[in-house]
C-alpha cells in the first residue's frame, strides 16, 4: 500500500512500515503504530519548543513517540526518533485524549505540545488529542519539520494553534545532508499554508551546525525566507547544536556564530530574532523593535512580561505578534 501521509510516499508491504518505522500495513490497512503510546510525556516550559510569542511563561505537555519521517542526522532524540515502534511501542502505556486532558488539568498546565519527535508521523493521534484540548479550552502547539502533504495539514492544523518550523538549510542540498528530506519545497509550502490558510502562529527555527548551514550567505538566504514567505514579524530561533549521534565528530556552533545570525537576521529585516537554547543570554529576551525597550526578559528560571500590555509594547504600543492568555 501507498502511504501519502508525507512526500515520501512509502510503497509498503503487508506487516511491514514504511521509512518513518511508525506507520505500516497490517491486513491489508495502513494503520499507526503508535496511537495514543506516547514514548515521551514530560511537562516543559513553552519556551523550550522553542515558542517566544506563544503563551510565554506558561508550561505544556509534551509527548513524543517512536519514528521520524525526516531522520535528521545529529537529532538530539535519537534513541525515539529512529527507534523501530513496531519493536518497541507495545511495550509503552496507553494515554488517550482524554486522560492527556485530565493530566494537563491535575498539574495545571496550559496546553499540549506534540514534540521530540516529528508529530506528523501519528498524525491521527495529534488530532484527536488536539482537538479534545481546543474543546476543553487549551492550547495545541506542533513542533515540526513539516514535511507533510497538504491533504494532512489540512486534516491536522484545524486543531493546532501554534506550528513550530524546523527550517533545516538554504537549500535543498542542505536539507538532504543533513535530513532524509531531498525536497524541502513541500515542508515550506506546509509551513506559510498553515499560517495563511489555517491561521496558525508560526514561529521558525533553524540549528545552527558549524561547516553545514552557519556560512553568511545561508544564513541570510534562511532569514530572507522567513521574512518573505512568512513576513517579518515572524520570530526566527538560531539554535545551537551540540554534538550527537551520526554528527557527534562536529564542534558545538560558537556563541559567536548565532550572534551574527541574528545579526544577519535584523540586517534582513526580521524584528524578532532570537539566540535560541543558550541560557542567560540577552538574546533570548524580547525587544521592542520601535522603541528598543525590552518587553520580555527570558532567564535561566523565569519569563517575566516587563513591558507588556496586551500584546503590544507597553511603552510605545508596537504591536509584538504575542499570543498570550489574554487574547
Amino acid at each position: 500500500m501507498r502511504c501519502t501521509l508525507c512526500p515520501h510516499l512509502c510503497l509498503i508491504a503487508d506487516n511491514a512500515e514504511g521509512l518513518c518505522k511508525s506507520r505500516g500495513v497490517q491486513g491489508g490497512r495502513m494503520v499507526s503504530l503508535t496511537y495514543a503510546r506516547p514514548a515521551t510525556i514530560i511537562s516543559d516550559e513553552i519556551e523550550k519548543k522553542p515558542l517566544f510569542h506563544f503563551h510565554p511563561g506558561t508550561r505544556a505537555l509534551s509527548l513524543g513517540a517512536y519514528g521520524c519521517n525526516v531522520l535528521c542526522a545529529g537529532c538530539q532524540n535519537w534513541q525515539i526518533s529512529h527507534a523501530s515502534a513496531r519493536t518497541e511501542t507495545t511495550r509503552l502505556p496507553v494515554l488517550t485524549p482524554a486522560d492527556a486532558v485530565a493530566m494537563v488539568r491535575k498539574h495545571k498546565l496550559a496546553g499540549v505540545a506534540f514534540t521530540y519527535n516529528e508529530p506528523v508521523v501519528w498524525i491521527e493521534y495529534v488530532h484527536d488529542v488536539c482537538k479534545a484540548f481546543k474543546e476543553a479550552g487549551l492550547y495545541t502547539a506542533f513542533i515540526t519539520a513539516a514535511y507533510m502533504t497538504a491533504e494532512a495539514l489540512d486534516y491536522v492544523a484545524p486543531v493546532v494553534d501554534a506550528f513550530k518550523f524546523d527550517l533545516k538549510a538554504a537549500a535543498a542540498e542542505g536539507w538532504a545532508h543533513l535530513s532524509k528530506v531531498k525536497d524541502p519545497a513541500p515542508a515550506c509550502a506546509a509551513t506559510i499554508r498553515a499560517k495563511e490558510v489555517h491561521g496558525c502562529h508560526v514561529e521558525v527555527v533553524s540549528n545552527i551546525v558549524p561547516g553545514l548551514n552557519d556560512d553568511d550567505a545561508g544564513l541570510t538566504a534562511m532569514a530572507s525566507w522567513v521574512r518573505d514567505s512568512l513576513g517579518p514579524g515572524t520570530p526566527w530561533h538560531v539554535t545551537r547544536f551540540m554534538p550527537e549521534f551520526e554528527l557527534s565528530y562536529l564542534p558545538p556552533t560558537p556563541i559567536k556564530t548565532l550572534e551574527r545570525a541574528v545579526h544577519l537576521a535584523r540586517v534582513a529585516g526580521l524584528r524578532f530574532a532570537y539566540v535560541g537554547n543558550v541560557q542567560g543570554h540577552p538574546g533570548r529576551h524580547t525587544v521592542c523593535p520601535a522603541c528598543g525597550r525590552t518587553v520580555i526578559q527570558r532567564g535561566e528560571r523565569k519569563v517575566e512580561m516587563v513591558g507588556v500590555r496586551q500584546g503590544r509594547c507597553g511603552a510605545c504600543g508596537e504591536d509584538l505578534g504575542l499570543v498570550c492568555a489574554a487574547d
